[in-house]
Parts: structure tokens; sequence; C-alpha cells
């Protein structure tokens, strides 16, 4: 059955030859070990993943955090691990709450809709995190929310000055389709989830 993993952050999750590799990846290769099934690893875009779970083209997708919208039509497994999201931006600016007008970058289907702060913001979607950031560099964008995992990998080359505000702690995991397994995969993965996540408690 088809795994559908989000392309263009490969030091944290991608596939290789069928296996899953990266800074993420012993967290769902321990999840997916102890669940049998002939998984299919395949990396698409953010907003492909979402629309194949409504559509059940994938069974399964991930790194994914839990919304509303998506559990209309597909399962959170529950916490697996956690990560930051952070405000990226080239110069330091008030409390963004406070701060209106500001030009908001981030990928297409990302949560962070639910982020964004300040009156009369926008927003400029993308499909890959290095484009939200180029538009960050070209003066385009005022403040990207991504993960902080990939804030190095994106500004390692930048020359100037740059500043990381937290915006959140999140649960990352997976979504299972609601149109795949009649909430047996589901349970299996999630009774996975529970396993892994005291095992790497207890680390």
């Amino acid at each position: 059955m088809r795994v559908g993993i989000v392309a263009g952050i490969e030091r944290e999750i991608t596939v290789s030859e069928g296996a899953l590799e990266g800074r993420f990846s012993a967290f769902y290769r321990c999840v997916f070990e102890r669940v049998p099934g002939n998984f299919q690893f395949v990396e698409m875009p953010l907003a492909q993943i979402l629309y194949q779970l409504k559509k059940g083209g994938v069974a399964v997708g991930f790194p994914l955090v839990q919304t509303s919208e998506r559990d209309r039509y597909a399962d959170f497994g529950g916490r697996l691990f956690q990560t930051e999201y952070v405000y990226l931006s080239l110069k330091e600016m008030p409390p963004l709450s406070q701060t209106a007008g500001l030009t908001y970058a981030f990928v297409r289907k990302f949560v962070g809709d639910q982020l964004v702060q300040g009156e009369n913001a926008k927003i400029l979607h993308v499909s890959e995190w290095r484009q939200a950031v180029y538009l960050l560099k070209l003066g385009r964008a005022d403040v990207v929310v991504i993960p902080w995992v990939l804030v190095d990998k994106f500004m390692a080359d930048f020359e100037g000055d740059y500043f990381v505000r937290r915006a959140a702690w999140v649960d990352l995991s997976l979504y299972v389709s609601h149109e795949h397994g009649n909430g047996l995969l589901t349970e299996k993965l999630r009774q996975a989830i529970r396993w892994c996540r005291y095992r790497n408690d207890l680390n």
C-alpha cells in the first residue's frame, strides 16, 4: 500500500531504495516495522499528500501535524515525537501580534495559517520550503513560518543576520486515510506509535 512522505525535507526524512532515511527516519521505521503490510514509500509535496489521503490514493501520509480539516478525511496517529515551528525573519521586529501588514510565506497546506499574527497579514503559499526562504531573502516576504530543523539548512549560505522566534511546539505523527483499512490499519499504527513513543521516552 502506498505511503506518502512529504518531499523536500531529505535531511529529515526521505526514501532511498525503498528504505526510510534521515533524522526522523528512526521514529517512522520503528512504527512500520511493527505493522504487517507491504508499504511502498513515495515522496510528494505536502498538498498532494493531503489530496491523496482524501481520495484514498495513499493509505498513510507523514510527517504530519493534526488539524481539524485533516481529521475530516483521515485519522491522526497520535504523537510520535515533537518538533518546533519558528518565525524566521531578516530583521528584528516588535511582537508579531502587534505588527500589521506583514507578508508571511510558507508551504501550501502547511499549518502556518494558524500561526499568522498581526492585522492585515498577507500570505504567500509556495510548493517547497526553499521557495519560502528565497522569498524572504528577496525581500518579498517579511516572515517565514518553518520547522526549526530546516532553518540552518536554508540559511547556511546567507551572509547577513537573521532572527528566529518560537511559533509553537507541535506533535508530529502520521495520518491514515478513511478510505483504507476500515479502522483496522489506524488501530495497528496507533498501537505501534504508542509503543515507539514509549521506547523513545525511555531513551
